[in-house]
């Protein structure tokens, strides 16, 4: 008679196992998605629709970001049916415009944009796009969705299927709200009011109405956080790793909770610094054409192509080409260091 592992016992050792088999799925997740592949996709896609390039339900070792291309097509009819509010979602959201012009409606405000612009669509915001011109529009999305989804909180409500909404379908003024739920409770007061103004509050009494209040304060982070960077506004500065400019960070104040958004650029015949992070990252290759080492595996690349870098794992860039490397680069440092678990290991020093 074979004997049955007891179940408390199976989870307790899966706790300490768990750090050895993930370094095994890391070691196996893909890392080098082709730009050729995509081109190729949206080939047989007739020029329109999205490519997914990283994700994990494409078997890569995420938890918290994914990353694609979107080929929305050309004209005022590109976003065909999203006619009034588009869609919103739990997530962090940053678009990058590589082609094309026009304009985004964001929680009713109006944001024009470029080629070289990034949006960072506030958290539940409603918000659609329109091309203004003939001209395709390309852009590159990354947000936050595998990590919402992992916490049971992914809400994702569109206009052109309201029988999947959640909040939405509750009236206009759930609509507006910016928060889940922010119509459906008792009206509550500012946060200035309840913990700060009333002494009669014990300590627990205070910190609880705190808590009730938050959401209420988050609503108007949401709404106070920046949103449109325009290119010609992107600023480079030297550091260990390079040329950086950070673009999407909750200090440069962008309310995001989970992502941030880097660009890194590598002078011909230069190497960016090396490093390690505990905290997924994407990359997308904008420019140029080299080389990266990630834990001692070489992956060639060149413009359009995409990377996936393992979680702590050593990685370096080397510009092979004749015209300057850029890369934008998403991350989730950001849920990192909200939780105190953000860990970067820096090396060998750009050159």
């Amino acid at each position: 008679m074979s004997s049955v592992q007891d179940p408390n016992e199976a989870v307790g050792l899966g706790n300490v196992t768990f750090a050895r088999e993930e370094l095994e799925r890391r070691r196996k997740s893909p890392v080098l998605v082709s730009g050729d592949m995509v081109r190729e996709r949206i080939e047989k896609q007739q020029g329109k629709g999205i490519v997914h390039l990283i994700d994990p339900k494409l078997g890569f070792n995420h938890r918290a970001i994914r990353l694609w291309i979107n080929y929305p097509g050309s004209g005022e009819e590109a976003w065909e049916g999203w006619n009034l509010l588009g869609h919103r979602h739990l997530i962090d959201a940053v678009i990058y415009i590589v082609q094309g012009h026009g304009y985004s409606i964001i929680d009713g405000n109006r944001y024009d944009w470029g080629p070289g612009d990034f949006m960072c669509v506030p958290t539940f915001a409603w918000h659609r796009h329109v091309n203004t011109e003939d001209v395709p529009v390309i852009y590159i999305a990354s947000t936050s969705t595998p990590y919402s989804m992992s916490l049971g909180v992914s809400i994702h409500e569109d206009e052109r299927y309201p029988e999947y909404c959640v909040f939405a379908q509750k009236g206009e003024d759930a609509q507006k709200t910016l928060i889940p739920g922010g119509t459906e409770a008792p009206t509550v007061p500012g946060s200035q009011s309840v913990a700060a103004f009333r002494g009669d509050l014990s300590l627990e009494g205070r910190l609880y109405e705190e808590q009730v209040v938050y959401a209420v304060d988050e609503e108007r982070r949401r709404r106070l956080g920046r949103v449109l960077v325009k290119g010609s506004d992107v600023k480079f500065g030297q550091t260990r790793m390079g040329k950086m400019a950070y673009i999407v960070d909750q200090r440069l104040g962008f309310n995001v909770r989970v992502m941030s958004t880097v660009l890194a650029e590598i002078e011909p015949g230069h190497h960016s610094g090396a490093h390690r992070h505990l905290y997924e990252e994407v990359n997308y290759i904008l420019s140029g054409e080299g080389y990266s080492v990630i834990d001692d595996r070489t992956y060639h690349w060149k413009a359009g192509d995409a990377l996936s870098i393992p979680v702590f794992a050593w990685h370096q860039y080397f510009n092979t080409g004749k015209e300057r490397v850029r890369i934008l680069s998403h991350s989730s440092r950001a849920a990192m260091e909200n939780v105190g678990l953000q860990v970067t290991q820096q090396g060998e020093e750009a050159d």
